[in-house]
């Protein structure tokens, strides 16, 4: 089930401070399993473990499920890249996990979508930290599951700006009124853009709960 080449992210079990890392399978050897030397997901730092470091792995199966397992790092190897060395416990000790729900929230933000072909500006209907719809002008081309580049501008109540370039797919298109909608899926969100983007929906939704416009 875990190949060679998948992405991990490896989240410390014994520690007052959440982190996470990630990194990619590289070699498997009966209950061993080599990564590369992972790297911080905040501050795309290498990370350097200890030996007995306790981990929780998870990653994705299939595009849609996550696994995880927890594990210790039990040494390294010298190769063509240096790798650590984890316990692998089989495919038959994972355990499935429940993906996150996000809260979607109505709000209209500028954005920007680039397809193959062209580039189109937009704004959005609602936001989440799992994707985004999209309002289209009814000439331009866009399919479920056409690979996008979705460009976003957050404007905080700090009065801060974030701005997002995220990878992401159409998942379906469908006419409202007098006009079109794509819904929008993120892929590859870093953990820093997920956080920013679930406290711009929070600082959203706790607006329209001010002003009545959504129940508690």
């Amino acid at each position: 089930m875990l190949k060679i080449g998948t992405t991990l992210t490896l989240e410390p079990i014994q520690t007052d401070k959440a982190e996470k890392f990630r990194c990619k399978a590289v070699e498997f050897k009966d209950s061993k399993l080599y990564i590369d030397y992972p790297v911080h997901t905040e501050t795309e730092r290498t990370v350097f473990l200890i030996d007995g470091t306790q981990l929780k792995v998870s990653f994705v199966y299939n595009e849609n499920t996550v696994f995880s397992f927890q594990t210790e790092v039990t040494g390294r190897k010298k190769s063509n890249i240096p790798m650590i060395c984890l316990h692998y416990p089989g495919d038959g000790e994972l355990v499935k996990v429940q993906r996150r729900q996000f809260v979607r929230v109505e709000t209209s933000v500028d954005a920007a979508v680039i397809t193959p072909s062209a580039s189109y500006t937009t704004i959005t209907t609602d936001l989440s930290a799992g994707g985004c719809a999209v309002k289209v002008h009814k000439d331009h081309r866009y399919e479920a599951g056409m690979e996008v580049e979705i460009i976003l501008v957050l404007l905080m109540q700090t009065g801060e700006y974030h701005y997002f370039n995220v990878p992401g797919k159409v998942v379906r298109v469908w006419d409202k009124g007098s006009g079109r909608i794509a819904s929008l899926e993120f892929n590859e969100l870093k953990d820093n853009q997920q956080q920013n983007i679930l406290r711009f929906c929070f600082e959203r939704q706790l607006s329209l709960r001010n002003k009545g416009l959504v129940e508690y």
